[in-house]
Order: structure tokens, then C-alpha cells, then sequence
């Protein structure tokens, strides 16, 4: 009976335009939204405030909250289905199986669980709205499908599949090998150096980098093992940008501390590179501020996953970027005969794989998919006429969903302290940067790494017979860090933390790599100034040349926080049923392009936008292009909420197309019109909104 008041009350407030919904718990939860569309959440308590946060954003991106756990849970086949069936086989082979997700999330504290059903519920709750008024709230997407209820588990599956794209690194023992293969131990050794020593740190030079002696076991593979694998990352990075996923790991951040300020504040700027938008394009990320009694936050999330990941609170402001270190290693596991049935060798005794049975649906059917593992972790190839089975063994196995608890703890923190024993928790490799309120800067370089104690040269396999098992692991405090250094400030572009930090076999920190060279500019830069403003590190992204997918300035005072960014290309890419796009699509376009910050509104009252703070004029634009074949954008705004109706006619006065009928609230919308169907010729598109009729002459010409 609660869920269902909630329903009821919910899908008023949508219809009154209120700000006011009610969460499972019977607590008031306020959603305002500032002039770009940005939502301000407030609640009485941490799970009311995610219910708030998962509703606002499956507001905005249902679609991408629903891309996303499908893209990590291994169900895009559903939806495209042959081209996606190698991309979910990948993600099933890779990961975990439902029960696996559920013991990790059933882990985590009950704060964080707690914040992920809350989520979850409101994610809900909004899709059960729009299934009742799917004229109003529907995205276009789900013409001719349904939504399935988001679940937790389907929360933790894409928080794992995200943070692998962002913090897992290495497994290209397979590629470094042929390459040996291919060229000798001499190019190999010029060539893909363990240590560079002269590539760019951010950290400055703290010795010489330590020396060591690597072994190799000498076993060798056939050169179409190695090419198989790199056409199936090619693949796979080729469907994500197809497709709307995530695909692109990177960042780049600058902090200052005091000394190095013109203001004698600490300042930052983080810049995540997660696939730069296109205009009609949404980005990845969103924008959001959460507040309740024990937590007020604001900055960057990705829809699907609740809390804030970079930005800010009261205290602190953070930011990260890819740490790109070795997390993953190849083993080369052999079997008894050439198949999976007949187990591996390990430590004198023949074991069986872990087989898992998966069945993947499909738009006209489903696949039974069968998947092993040794004691190594998942069977990534193989090739048995060999009796060679690869595999990869993982530093963050199992334990990847712990950067949950560390995001939730950040989001809490009071200064650098409690940044850093939040910090301590992470398990993926990320460059993590902090600035407090009692002006403190800090870097460290996080993550669970191999000592390599085990002597295996880090670009080539390890032998699975249990002669080169792994040793230990390197404490969290002897991870490459720093605090309030010297030279007054930090510059990162998923550089190389430290001289006396080994590359990993995915090979960027060499000398003369565009990594290196990237925080070279971002270096150079700050460097012409013997004190930085806030304008001055707002300014980077033009002076490099290079922009984030979301961009994140701060100066903290000591009392007060100053916060600007941009959140390309507005909050939303919804197009709803009835042809409405949302009216906060492309409002801060023009913002990203121009490198354009606008103030984040953290802490402050909204005044309610709704409508009255939306275009009010009613106008047809003319539509671009035109002529045109066989597509042409129609843009037109509405002042007042009526029904309304798009529609085009030929020459002769007959309806051949109707774009758009019923209610709309008054803005400014955009529809593609497709006429490919059509002859060429003269036609005519018409807009009724209440009382108000205005008409535009189009040219198709084919």
C-alpha cells in the first residue's frame, strides 16, 4: 500500500508540475531544477535523497540507465540483437554471474546497500509514472518495448562493468609476447621499456627508478592467438561509440595549493574523458546535487549508478583520472587433451574448469553460452590444438564493488584525512586528487597492485602450473602519493605517477607518448604563471587544446566553496512519444564548446523554473536544412501548455506526415523529419498550439 501512495502521488506531482514527491518511506523528497535542467535533490534521510536522485535521473536518461545495466550485465542482444551477441558473450565470459553480483553487493555496508535500493526504488517509480502517461513521460525508445525494473543487482553489475572501463588495466601479455616473438629481446627491451624514467610524473624525481631482473618461462604461442584478441578489443571499443556506451578511459586535472594561489586558496580542476559528445549526442555524464541532514553533494554522476563521482561537498572537492597500472595478468594454463573437459595442470594435479552455462536472448531467440575458468580467473582464449588455455588473473577479483564504499565515504568526507582513508578501500587503478578546506592538496595513486615478487617479467605471461603464482600485494601506503608538495602544484593526464613506478604491459608511459606529452602542455602551461587564479586553471582545457566530457573548477576559502562547470550538452537527450524532446537537451551546448563554465548553485534555493521561466514565445523556425534529402531538423517553440500539432502537407493540402499531437509544454523542440518515403516536391509543415497556427514552406529534392 506505501509503494503504491508513492505511485499515486508521484505521477501527480509529474502532472502538476510540483517538485514534490513522496519516497517508500513516507518522507517528502524536493526535486528543483535550476535554469540548465541541473537537478537539486533534497530529503529528510540518505535512502529518500537516492530514491530522489534515481527518479530525477531516469527523468532524464531511462534510456542510458537502461543501456547501461544492460551493457553490464550482458544483455544488449535483447535489443540489437546478432550485432551485440559477441559484445554480451564478452561481458559474460569477463564477469560475474548474478549470484556472484549479489554476494558482492550483500558485502558492502548497509549505508551503501541501503542508498542502492533507494536508487533502485526511484528509478522505479518513475518508469511505473511514465507507463501510465506514456504521452508525456515515454522516451522515444520504448515505442515497441518495455522497460524491466532496474534491481540491485543490475546496479552492482554496471558499477562493476564501469569501473572496469576505467580502472582495470593490463592483460595484454598475449600481444607483448608475440611481439617478442615477432622481434627479438633487443627491440623488445628498447621498445617496451618495464621503467621509463624520463616520462613525465606527477610526482616529482625521487631517484633513480629501482632496477630488476625479469624472467620469461620461454613458452610461446601461435602469432593468431594475439590477433585474435586485439580484433576482439577492437570490436568491442567499435560497438560501445556505435552503440551510446561508455568508451573512453582518460582525464586530465590540475590542483594548486596556497603558496602557488593568487588568493592563497587551494584550487582544482578535473576534466574526465569518458567519449567527447556530439551535438545531438548525450554525454555520458550528468550533473546533480544531493542533500539531506547527513550528506550535501554536488557534481558529476553517471546515470545508473547513485552518489556523486567527482565534484564536491562542504569540506572537499575531488577529482580522478585513469591510473592505467598493471591490474591484470595472462596465465597460461595447459590442458590435459584439446578440450575443457579433461581440466588443467596446477601444482601436480590435473583440476577441473568452473564451467558456466549462460543463455543469452536475442530479438529472434536465444544462445546457450558455455564459459570456463581456472583457478587463475575467467578462460579469456585459447587455443587447444596446443593445449593452451589463457586466462586472466585479476588484483580487484571480486572486490570491485568496494569502490562504492569508498565513493559513498568521499562523499562524506571532512577533509584530506578522511579522503584518504576512504581512499585506502579502492581497489581499481585511478589517480586520485583532493583539495580541503584547511587548504591541503593531495595525490595518490590508488589501487591493488602485484609486487612482483615473483620475478615474471610484467609483459609476459605467468605459467599456470602453479610455478609463478603471485606473491603479495603493495601496501596502500607505499603506493605512489603526495601532499602539499614543494613545487605548489599536481598536473595529471594518466601520466606515470612516479619515476620509480613501473609502466604495465598496456604500454602508454614511454617517453614522447601522447600522455606524456599531454601533461606536458598542461605542465607548461601552469608554469608560465608565478600564481594561479581559478580563471587561470578554468582556462587549461583551451590552453591544451583538449576539453572534458564533464568539466569541474573549484577554489575552496576555508568557509566558502566557489564551483563552476560544464556538463555537455545539456541533462537530457529524451524524445518523448509524442515527438517532445526535453526541454533541457541541448541548453549547455554552446557552453562546452566555447569552454564556457557556468556556476554549479551549489547550497542555494532555486527559484522554482517550471514554466514560467521557459521561452514564451510561439514560433516555427525555419527548418535547416532546406532544401533538403531526405532529412531536415523542424525547431519551434510554444509559450503556453496546449495541445499541439505538427504536421506536414503537400502541395495539394493533404496530411502526409504527423509529427507531433498532444500536449506540450512551452519551450523551445526539435523533430527530425525523415522523408524518404516521399517524392520530391513542395510541402508545407504546419504548427497549431492552442489558438496559434503558423506554417513554413519545405523543399525536398532528391
Amino acid at each position: 500500500m506505501r509503494y503504491l501512495f508513492t505511485l499515486i502521488f508521484t505521477i501527480t506531482a509529474l502532472c502538476a508540475e510540483t517538485k514534490h514527491l513522496i519516497a517508500p518511506d513516507g518522507t517528502t523528497v524536493i526535486i528543483d531544477r535550476d535554469e540548465y535542467g541541473v537537478p537539486h535533490i533534497k530529503a529528510d534521510n540518505e535512502p529518500a535523497l537516492f530514491f530522489g536522485q534515481g527518479f530525477a535521473e531516469a527523468n532524464d536518461r531511462l534510456y542510458q540507465i537502461d543501456l547501461n545495466r544492460r551493457a553490464g550485465t550482458g544483455r544488449l542482444s535483447e535489443w540489437f540483437g546478432s550485432l551485440a551477441l559477441d559484445f554480451d558473450k564478452d561481458i559474460r565470459k569477463n564477469g560475474y554471474t548474478k549470484a556472484e553480483i549479489n554476494t558482492m553487493v550483500g558485502l558492502l555496508s548497509e549505508d551503501v546497500q541501503a542508498a542502492f535500493e533507494g536508487y533502485v526504488s526511484g528509478i522505479n517509480a518513475y518508469a511505473d509514472t511514465m507507463n501510465l502517461y506514456p504521452d508525456l513521460y515515454k522516451p522515444s525508445q520504448y515505442a515497441n518495448m518495455d522497460f524491466d525494473p532496474i534491481t540491485v543487482q543490475d546496479i552492482g553489475a554496471f558499477g562493476v562493468y564501469m569501473l572496469w572501463d576505467f580502472g582495470k588495466f593490463g592483460g595484454y601479455e598475449l600481444s607483448r609476447l608475440n611481439e617478442l616473438q615477432n622481434n627479438g629481446w633487443d627491440w623488445f627491451n628498447e621498445n617496451r621499456p618495464v621503467n621509463d624514467p624520463s616520462c613525465s610524473t606527477t610526482i616529482p624525481d625521487s631517484g633513480q627508478a629501482t632496477t630488476q631482473s625479469w624472467s620469461y618461462s620461454g613458452v610461446t604461442i601461435p602469432a593468431e592467438v594475439a590477433e585474435e584478441y586485439e580484433t576482439t578489443q577492437e570490436y568491442l571499443l567499435q560497438f560501445k561509440k556505435d552503440h551510446g556506451l561508455i568508451y573512453k578511459f582518460g582525464s586530465f586535472a590540475t590542483l594548486v595549493s596556497p603558496g602557488f594561489s593568487s588568493t592563497g586558496n587551494v584550487l582544482l580542476l578535473g576534466c574526465p574523458q569518458m567519449g567527447a559528445p556530439e551535438y545531438d549526442n548525450p554525454t555520458v555524464t550528468m550533473e546533480v546535487e544531493l542533500e539531506c541532514p547527513t550528506i550535501h553533494i554536488g557534481g558529476m554522476t553517471v546515470p545508473g549508478m547513485p552518489f556523486v563521482i567527482l565534484g564536491h561537498n562542504e569540506d572537499v572537492a575531488w577529482t580522478w583520472t585513469s591510473g592505467v597500472s598493471d591490474n591484470v595478468d595472462t596465465y597460461i594454463d595447459s590442458t590435459q587433451s584439446t578440450n575443457f573437459n579433461d581440466g588443467y595442470w596446477h601444482n601436480g594435479e590435473w583440476l577441473d574448469f568452473e564451467v558456466i552455462v549462460d543463455t543469452i536472448y536475442t530479438i529472434t531467440g536465444e544462445e546457450i553460452f558455455t564459459h570456463y575458468r581456472t583457478i587463475h580467473g575467467p578462460v579469456v582464449s585459447s587455443y587447444l590444438p596446443l593445449k593452451q588455455v589463457y586466462s586472466h588473473k585479476m588484483t580487484f577479483w571480486k572486490d570491485e564493488l568496494l569502490m562504492a564504499e569508498y565513493i559513498y565515504n568521499v562523499n562524506k568526507a571532512t577533509n584530506i584525512n578522511e579522503y584518504a582513508n576512504a581512499l585506502s578501500s579502492a581497489s581499481m587503478s585511478f589517480n586520485c586528487f583532493v583539495i580541503d578546506q584547511d587548504q591541503n592538496i593531495g595525490f595518490w595513486h590508488s589501487g591493488r597492485f602485484q609486487d612482483r615478487s615473483d620475478g615474471v617479467h610484467p609483459y609476459l605471461p605467468h605459467k599456470g602450473d602453479g610455478s609463478e603464482e603471485w606473491g603479495g600485494f603493495i601496501p596502500f601506503e607505499d603506493l605512489p602519493q603526495s601532499l602539499n608538495p614543494d613545487m605548489g602544484y599536481f598536473t595529471n593526464w594518466n601520466n606515470k605517477p612516479s619515476p620509480d613506478w613501473n609502466n604495465g604491459d598496456f604500454g602508454p608511459w614511454i617517453s614522447g607518448n601522447w600522455i606524456c606529452d599531454g601533461v606536458d602542455a598542461i605542465t607548461n602551461y601552469v608554469t608560465t604563471f608565478s600564481a594561479m587564479t581559478l580563471d587561470d586553471i578554468k582556462d587549461v582545457p583551451e590552453a591544451i587544446g583538449s576539453h572534458g566530457t564533464y568539466q569541474g573548477a573549484y577554489e575552496l576559502t576555508g568557509t566558502e566553496i566557489i564551483d563552476y562547470n560544464i556538463n555537455p550538452p545539456g541533462q537530457s537527450d529524451l524524445v518523448h512519444l509524442n515527438g517532445t524532446p526535453s526541454e533541457h537537451k541541448n541548453d549547455q551546448w554552446s557552453l562546452h564548446q566555447n569552454y564556457n563554465f557556468k556556476d554549479m548553485i551549489f547550497g542555494e534555493e532555486i527559484a522554482s523554473t517550471g514554466t514560467e521561466n521557459l521561452p514564451i514565445e510561439f514560433k516555427l523556425f525555419t527548418p535547416y536544412p532546406n532544401p533538403f534529402n531526405p532529412m531536415t531538423t523542424i525547431r519551434f517553440s510554444v509559450g503556453t501548455r496546449h495541445a499541439t500539432s505538427l504536421r506536414v502537407y503537400d502541395i495539394t493540402g493533404r496530411m502526409v506526415d504527423e509529427l507531433v499531437n498532444g500536449e506540450m509544454v512551452n519551450g523551445e523542440h526539435k523533430i527530425i523529419w525523415n522523408a524518404e518515403r516521399l517524392a520530391s516536391g513542395v510541402y508545407f509543415v504546419k504548427l497549431m498550439n492552442g489558438q496559434f497556427q503558423t506554417t513554413q514552406k519545405l523543399i525536398l529534392l532528391k
